[in-house]
């Protein structure tokens, strides 16, 4: 009698190997929660609903528009077939004062010709109207703006959204679809806190806008507003807050407008939303196709069509994710950032340079903008992404995080709109303080490096060539997409506002002492790495001492493994130097680690540190405690404070 043999299904399979893998621990110890509380299952195995508003089939590939042969347009930028791409490629240019226009022209000039098919334009408070006007109609002479989309990076300047229409006329052009005035009266009020009436400045750009929109004759109107929640997730902010928050200044955009005479669907056309990009890959593109989901929702809610709630989204590579020691590896989290935005469905992705936080986003970057443009290009016209939509779509784990995401979002909304709405937070400062408590919780991961960053805490070069803007530049970094000072929550930001925070900064100021030591002394800070064994038991510890002296600009000296104390410490007294780590097993701890302690500080050692692993049992270490004081190195302790007391005890600090 034939019957057929069970089934037994992938998650079974995999579950059943993991279990053999782990060793006896539960599986459940590899679900990760986020800052929002939300879970992240090492295994999906149902299917959650698709929400409607990520149905959207890919918009039509419109025909390429016939331009003068002689004008420098985004149109030549399409694939080999002719077509327009499925994003905006989209550059930051800086315009001010102090840029050579010659010098912004041919960068200009260069990205669109390589590429780039839009342009985002940072405008300096540097300029009046009468200025800013002759300076932009000069830099756009020669681009097709009615194929090239132009955006303003967020402001609150009804005069420089006048000027940049005043330049585009005054070039006898229009502006393409999807140009955007950036205006973000909230979002530059969250930044600053110079909230002089902000109510009544919202409803004068608002009046503006619609008064624009009623004048104009086109049918092909700007989005005059953005919500730029960049700002948020760059201030330390969660997912969840960012989408809530982002959603609620939507929402109070969408009502001034409605109150000044639009529709709801003319309401939902005018604005667009900015969104941080970053190296989590698949929270990326569950936060965008979240962001989807609570728009949707919003719109539909208020009476708009299915078709006016979609949600325009430009997605930046967040400034926070960016490093400037070891800059090269951005270029990994601007990639990595750069395919979730595009597997996410944005509309328009600006890829920061990889040296970004060095200062150097100048015209005459040209490596940082090349390199960020073909970032883009390969994964249009190598790997055609642009021609599925939602291809994150149907994934499980992508679905499951998106719903959660949406859900956490759409609370945070609900509170703040409960709480006399997102005006009323950002001018008590409610919203700035909520970020900063998000930022403190997700500090303390990278403290104890729970939450690690290449090159930065993990993986250090020492041999990494210094940028001398980056070595003059130490302490006070520019935030070039709005100007705002990125100092750390160590008490210099300004009460109420939303400061750049970078992850690897903490990290950087070690970095930064450690070579001015190096430029004073001539001569790089170094540390002894004592191992004591053989080599099979100790390489394993001392390779992670060595990871973490590198986090902090040191060197570590390591020699053969040593079979006595005295041999340990004659030699520690031979370098010089004046502080240890000491690498080896449990076991040869029991034997040695206390004589060796001894010795060492005998030797003249200031700092002595033990290398330990979680499950170093504490009876070990009370015993070796008797040797005198010393440092336990282990998983989970705060590398910060750690380091500082060793730079301290170098003469560093």
């Amino acid at each position: 009698m034939n019957s057929e043999p069970s089934r037994r299904s992938v998650g079974d399979d995999w579950l059943a190997e993991a279990k053999r893998t782990l060793r006896g621990r539960d599986p459940a110890d590899l679900i990760i929660r986020t800052r929002d509380d939300i879970e992240i299952q090492p295994l999906y195995t149902q299917a959650v609903d698709r929400p409607a508003a990520l149905s959207e089939p890919l918009p039509p590939t419109p025909p390429t528009p016939e331009t003068p042969a002689t004008a420098t347009t985004a149109a030549t930028a399409g694939s080999s077939a002719g077509n327009m791409p499925r994003w905006d490629i989209r550059q930051l240019h800086i315009v001010s004062s102090a840029t050579d226009n010659r010098d912004a022209e041919h960068a200009i000039a260069e990205d669109l010709a390589n590429g780039v098919t839009s342009l985002e334009l940072q405008i300096a408070a540097d300029l009046d109207s009468g200025a800013l006007t002759t300076l932009l109609a000069t830099l756009l002479t020669g681009i097709n703006t009615a194929v090239t989309p132009l955006a303003l990076a967020p402001h609150f300047s009804i005069t420089t959204a006048e000027s940049l229409l005043a330049a585009v006329n005054h070039n006898g052009a229009s502006l393409a679809p999807d140009s955007i005035l950036g205006l973000d009266p909230l979002g530059e009020a969250a930044s600053s806190r110079q909230q002089d009436d902000l109510q009544s400045s919202l409803q004068r750009a608002a009046a503006w806008a619609v008064q624009q929109l009623k004048q104009d004759e086109t049918g092909a109107s700007p989005r005059y507003f953005v919500v730029d929640a960049v700002r948020y997730s760059n201030a330390g902010a969660s997912e969840a807050q960012v989408l809530g928050w982002a959603t609620a200044t939507g929402i109070t955009y969408l009502r001034a407008l409605v109150d000044q005479g639009a529709t709801i669907e003319q309401a939902a056309a005018m604005i667009g939303f900015r969104f941080a990009a970053t190296a989590d890959q698949f929270m990326t593109i569950a936060t965008l196709r979240a962001a989807k989901v609570l728009w949707h929702r919003v719109v539909t809610a208020s009476g708009g069509s299915v078709e006016s709630s979609r949600q325009y989204q430009h997605a930046v590579t967040a400034a926070h994710i960016y490093s400037r020691w070891d800059r090269w590896v951005n270029l990994l989290r601007s990639s990595s950032a750069a395919l979730a935005a595009a597997l996410a469905g944005a509309d328009a992705i600006t890829v920061l340079p990889f040296d970004h936080a060095c200062a150097s986003l100048t015209p005459e970057a040209a490596l940082g903008r090349r390199l960020a443009r073909n970032t883009q290009l390969l994964m249009l016209e190598e790997s055609h992404l642009g021609w599925t939509s939602d291809p994150a779509g149907g994934s499980f784990y992508v679905e499951s995080l998106t719903e959660q995401l949406a859900r956490q979002g759409w609370r945070v909304l609900q509170d703040v709109e409960s709480s006399a709405g997102i005006e009323a937070a950002v001018a008590s400062g409610e919203l700035a303080n909520s970020a900063k408590q998000s930022w403190l919780s997700r500090l303390e991961s990278l403290r104890n490096r729970s939450e690690r960053l290449t090159g930065v805490s993990d993986f250090v070069s020492l041999d990494e060539p210094t940028a001398s803007d980056c070595a003059a530049n130490t302490s006070q970094d520019t935030n070039h997409e709005s100007g705002h000072n990125t100092s750390q929550d160590s008490g210099h930001d300004s009460a109420g506002a939303l400061p750049l925070r970078r992850l690897a900064e903490p990290f950087e100021e070690l970095r930064d002492a450690a070579h001015r030591y190096q430029l004073e002394h001539h001569a790089r800070l170094t540390v002894q790495i004592v191992a004591l064994g053989p080599a099979a038991q100790n390489s394993t510890r001392c390779a992670w001492a060595q990871n973490l002296l590198a986090a902090a600009g040191i060197e570590p000296r390591i020699t053969d493994s040593f079979d006595s104390p005295v041999a340990a410490a004659a030699d520690f007294a031979e370098s010089g130097l004046r502080a240890a780590v000491i690498v080896g097993s449990d076991n040869i701890y029991q034997l040695r680690a206390a004589a060796t302690i001894a010795a060492l500080k005998d030797s003249g050692a200031g700092f002595v540190a033990l290398v330990c692993d979680p499950e170093t049992t504490e009876e070990l270490l009370t015993e070796v405690a008797q040797a005198g004081e010393f440092e336990i190195w282990r998983e989970g302790i705060d590398t910060i404070a750690v380091l500082e007391r060793l730079h301290r005890s170098l003469g560093v600090m």
